[in-house]
């Protein structure tokens, strides 16, 4: 009950905000022909687009609700949102993004690949979406640009092990993070796949250990009742090269 209330505040705090702040973002696409600035080219390049590359959303107001995000896609498809990294995103927000299963990433020109410099990707898809997993998870994506971490809302332990096979088999990633209650039975499943190495992790002391003797490449970890800093440890530690 007390969560609920928080979160009904939250709400009402960010309504006020949104009232006395004018929208600054716009749909931007990548054929649209329109002149970009440096920066905007490449915050665009870096954008994972998937099938449909003239659909991205760019999002750069201070606070991010439900219908904001709502008012922005106005019925259109588009294939990846890219929010401003100094934005706030409110509970509505989180949950419209995990119930509409839209891909969204923060827009950071930094973590743009360069050429000269080869960038590992690492993945993390998440099932089971609570606060801490995703407040870890933006907390690794502003701090290891290096590692070039992305994440993906996902609704079920089967599209987890999709999505985690998938992109380990095709090369696409380096190591791929499945954060969901069913940890167990994805780690089980995953590991029919040849090129996976999957376990269930719940302690970051371990993964030098697994990732050494046995080139673990899928860590599942079980988030509910797992804190901010555990979560980020365990990225952070799986994250290193």
């Amino acid at each position: 009950m007390a969560a609920a209330l928080d979160e009904q505040l939250v709400e009402k705090i960010v309504g006020e905000v949104m009232t006395r702040i004018r929208p600054i973002s716009q749909p931007v696409r990548a054929d649209s022909g329109h002149q970009l600035s440096s920066n905007n080219a490449q915050t665009l390049r870096s954008a994972p687009l998937g099938p449909h590359p003239q659909a991205l959303l760019a999002i750069t107001d201070p606070v991010v609700t439900a219908d904001l995000l709502s008012q922005r896609l106005a019925g259109q498809s588009f294939s990846a949102v890219a929010i401003c990294p100094k934005s706030i995103i409110t509970p509505s927000a989180f949950d419209f993004l995990q119930t509409k299963k839209i891909f969204w990433h923060r827009n950071t020109a930094e973590a743009a690949p360069k050429a000269d410099k080869p960038m590992t990707r690492w993945k993390a898809f998440v099932v089971t979406a609570t606060s801490s997993v995703l407040q870890a998870i933006e907390h690794t994506e502003r701090q290891t640009f290096g590692k070039r971490w992305s994440h993906e809302l996902l609704g079920t332990a089967d599209e987890a092990v999709t999505a985690a096979t998938s992109a380990i088999n095709r090369g696409e990633t380096h190591g791929v993070a499945v954060f969901a209650d069913h940890a167990e039975l994805i780690a089980c499943r995953a590991n029919r796949s040849e090129r996976v190495n999957a376990a269930v992790v719940s302690d970051a002391q371990v993964l030098p250990a697994l990732k050494q003797y046995m080139q673990l490449n899928l860590m599942v970890v079980r988030p509910s009742g797992r804190s901010f800093f555990e979560l980020r440890n365990l990225l952070k530690e799986f994250g290193k090269s």
